[in-house]
């Protein structure tokens, strides 16, 4: 293993109800009825790929340039009200995996603003190679894109990194681009997470309750 590509949204910190926020009152402002399990539904996933299913089929490119926009400036808000933690265990992985040398990348799906935002509330940008968004991209995660291009930006190839996520599109995503993973957080507990690992082939995935329990043996197993 060279290289940790990171999740950012539900992987270093807690960011989901400041995200449900930011699309309720977008989604509000724009009368469109807009619930928590929607919303889950759709999370680890770009915006290009949700607000289409959301405003509707006749919905312009326009439209959902400034629906984008409306959400991900609120998002940026809250975080300045709120500020953002880190969650447990993230402190100690990202100063583990430096003092080892191995490169980290930020890969998310969200607009770089937000990334910057992110990383200047939790104070770790000089934790990163890189920082990548998907935002942008044609197709999100479950696409391994955004991973392709991370281990690119790097000059390594996919099988030399680890991948940490929440969500079941990034793991997919992950495995789709030849990377093994550690699924962290509640993501683990769902049947789609359980019935994708006996269904699909693909490099070693290492489910994890919470980085704090995870152990160096267990990376060194993941990354033959």
């Amino acid at each position: 293993m060279q290289v940790v590509l990171w999740d950012l949204d539900g992987t270093l910190a807690d960011t989901e109800a400041v995200h449900f926020a930011a699309w309720q009152a977008t989604m509000r402002a724009l009368q469109i009825a807009y619930s928590y399990a929607k919303f889950m539904e759709s999370f680890g996933r770009n915006n290009r790929e949700i607000l289409p299913t959301l405003l509707g089929p006749h919905a312009t490119q326009d439209q959902i340039e400034a629906a984008s926009e409306q959400k991900e400036g609120l998002y940026r808000e809250l975080l300045r009200q709120q500020g953002l933690q880190l969650l447990p265990g993230v402190a100690d992985w990202l100063a583990h995996f430096q003092a080892a040398g191995l490169r980290q990348v930020i890969s998310s799906s969200g607009p770089m603003a937000n990334i910057v935002a992110s990383v200047e509330a939790l104070r770790i940008g000089d934790f990163f190679a890189s920082l990548m968004s998907g935002a942008r991209l044609p197709e999100g995660k479950p696409h391994p894109a955004i991973f392709l291009n991370s281990a690119a930006a790097v000059g390594v190839i996919p099988a030399t990194c680890v991948v940490i996520e929440d969500s079941l599109a990034g793991i997919v995503a992950a495995r789709r681009a030849g990377m093994a993973s550690i699924a962290v957080g509640k993501v683990i507990e769902t049947p789609a997470f359980h019935q994708m690992l006996a269904t699909q082939t693909g490099p070693t995935c290492l489910p994890i309750a919470s980085l704090e329990q995870l152990q160096w043996h267990q990376i060194a197993a993941l990354s033959g």
